[in-house]
């Protein structure tokens, strides 16, 4: 898919070449296009008298017919094995006549209300060799036309060597075809990426952007190989202006996100509202529109990738240069070449924007395996450390002497809690009911280890899978408050476990009631408190804050999950 990319710029480059016309005769216009409303056989002459003609084009009703008329001039003749071709773009059905030989038709004129339609926006037609003498030559359009009276505009006629006429466009066609199916590749490929991690919002932009930028392409050059009726050819404009439209938002919106900035979403608003206002004031023209849409979204993407390198923003340099390219591409070259070759070149400003930040996921996710392996040996480190091990197996030695069968149920507790730990070692996420059990089997430990009262408690707890959390973060809690905290008067210590769940979060409270020994302690850097905030990152990234803080008669640890 990235080679795929990388060639587009050198495939559109190669549809700028056009195939060179080796005229061997010479035609020049000697008048404006003339119209006259009305059916007489007579105006298709070479020498009839159309002197109160007019050059205003007007429509009659219905279908009923009106004549063009238009003067050429060929100073050189062609060779007499040269085929030379007429081609007509104007709206409506009609007959073509050269100094009043009829020489082909394009639809029915004045039968378009009974008939199909028929006919395209552009024609052409072989000029007989024979009628191509020196001299002024009339060209006469016998025509009606049934649809888009509105649309009044001139008959535009060009006269080129035949071959030439009906090829010239193929081989940007091919180019551009090339180029298209690259870029529905990529919305497909990128869309797919979207499926199976809903998170990435870029892709899913981006995929957009690719598929516009595909129908923009198809829209654009379809008349060169589809017959399109004069009818829907303003549709066609239509489509590709609101094309044009979305493109406009959808770029500078994507750099917007990949590099963001205060009050984005309000410029952005703002931003839609001055793209709306341009494709109204000018849906008159519709190149004007397309025009003006693309300048307004190279400028605003301008803007925004300029603020980035203030910011010193990585990347935002290359995607500068970038820009600058299309727009001096966008100058030199003629419009619909030079249109997609730039839309090219933001696409792939776009993608390489794109593919660092894959890059910079790619790096996270082999960082996060790395450190759920190091996390997960760090469970077991805390567990069965030489200290840990030497003072429980002490106290098991004592206990043996003391009360074979209380001796029986300290080994029975410790049993329980590394059963426990080896089911949970290699897990990211386990439920709360699990964790409760490590840390009830930690605390029948501890009360033959120390011979204190250890009280558990807990609310709000579920038997389900809905309340989750890292393994062995509580436990930890626990741990440092064993640790930190000393015993009552009463010679007990009371842990006690809340859970709240809301739409927006899920809350853990865990509270140590005991006798603080350092109530000034640092709660940001202990041992225990980097693997709960390492842990907490593993599972959910950004979306939890940790709090710990003394309290009156104990220690108080706050977890907060934002859901998603």
């Amino acid at each position: 898919m990235e080679k795929i990319l990388y060639i587009i710029i050198l495939l559109v480059f190669s549809a700028c070449y056009h195939t060179k016309n080796d005229s061997t005769y010479t035609i020049t216009d000697v008048s404006k296009t003339l119209f006259k409303i009305g059916d007489n056989a007579l105006w298709s002459k070479q020498g009839f008298d159309d002197s109160d003609w007019t050059s205003q084009k007007k429509i009659p009703e219905n279908d009923e017919i009106f004549w063009a008329r238009k003067k050429v001039n060929i100073t050189k003749s062609p060779d007499s094995l040269q085929v030379i071709g007429l081609s007509i773009h104007s709206f409506g059905a009609y007959e073509v006549y050269w100094d009043g030989y009829f020489i082909g038709r394009n639809g029915i004129p004045g039968k378009e209300f009974k008939r199909e339609k028929t006919g395209t926006t552009n024609e052409s037609f072989i000029i007989p060799n024979n009628l191509l003498t020196e001299g002024s030559h009339t060209i006469a359009l016998r025509m009606s036309q049934l649809y888009e009276k509105k649309d009044t505009r001139n008959i535009y006629t060009y006269i080129v060597d035949y071959k030439y006429l009906i090829t010239y466009k193929l081989k940007d066609t091919i180019y551009i075809n090339i180029l298209a199916g690259a870029f529905l590749l990529t919305c497909i490929y990128y869309f797919f990426l979207f499926i199976n991690d809903k998170k990435q919002y870029t892709m899913l932009l981006f995929s957009l952007s690719s598929l516009l930028f595909f129908l923009l392409i198809i829209m654009e050059y379809i008349k060169f190989y589809v017959p399109i009726h004069y009818s829907n050819f303003v549709l066609r404009l239509k489509v590709i202006g609101i094309l044009t439209l979305l493109i406009s938002f959808l770029v500078p919106y994507y750099f917007s996100i990949q590099f963001p900035f205060k009050h984005r979403k309000k410029l952005i608003v703002m931003y839609v509202i001055f793209l709306l206002l341009i494709y109204n004031f000018y849906s008159h023209s519709f190149d004007l529109t397309a025009l003006f849409l693309s300048q307004t979204m190279w400028l605003s993407s301008t803007i925004i990738i300029s603020y980035a390198i203030y910011k010193k923003q990585k990347s935002a340099i290359i995607i500068l240069i970038g820009l600058i390219l299309s727009f001096i591409i966008y100058k030199v070259s003629i419009y619909d070449v030079s249109l997609f070759v730039s839309f090219s070149i933001i696409s792939l400003c776009m993608f390489y924007l794109l593919s660092l930040k894959l890059k910079e996921q790619r790096l996270a996710f082999e960082y996060s395996i790395a450190e759920s392996t190091r996390l997960k040996y760090e469970l077991l480190k805390k567990n069965i450390q030489p200290h840990f091990l030497m003072n429980t197996l002490t106290s098991l030695i004592d206990w043996v002497e003391e009360s074979p069968e209380k001796s029986v149920k300290f080994i029975e507790a410790l049993a329980e809690e590394f059963d426990v730990l080896i089911q949970i070692e290699n897990e990211k996420l386990i439920p709360i009911s699990q964790e409760i059990k490590l840390c009830k089997s930690h605390l029948n430990i501890m009360k033959y280890r120390k011979e204190v009262d250890y009280i558990w408690k807990d609310e709000g707890v579920l038997d389900d899978t809905t309340q989750t959390i890292p393994p062995a973060v509580i436990h930890t809690l626990l741990e440092n408050g064993i640790t930190h905290c000393s015993p009552l008067n009463n010679n007990t210590m009371t842990f006690k476990l809340s859970v709240k769940a809301t739409n927006e979060n899920l809350i853990y409270t865990f509270i140590t009631y005991g006798e603080v020994r350092n109530k000034i302690k640092n709660n940001t850097g202990g041992t225990g408190f980097k693997y709960v905030k390492a842990r907490l990152t593993e599972s959910y990234g950004d979306s939890w804050v940790f709090t710990s803080n003394s309290i009156e008669n104990g220690w108080k640890n706050v977890i907060q999950i934002n859901k998603p």
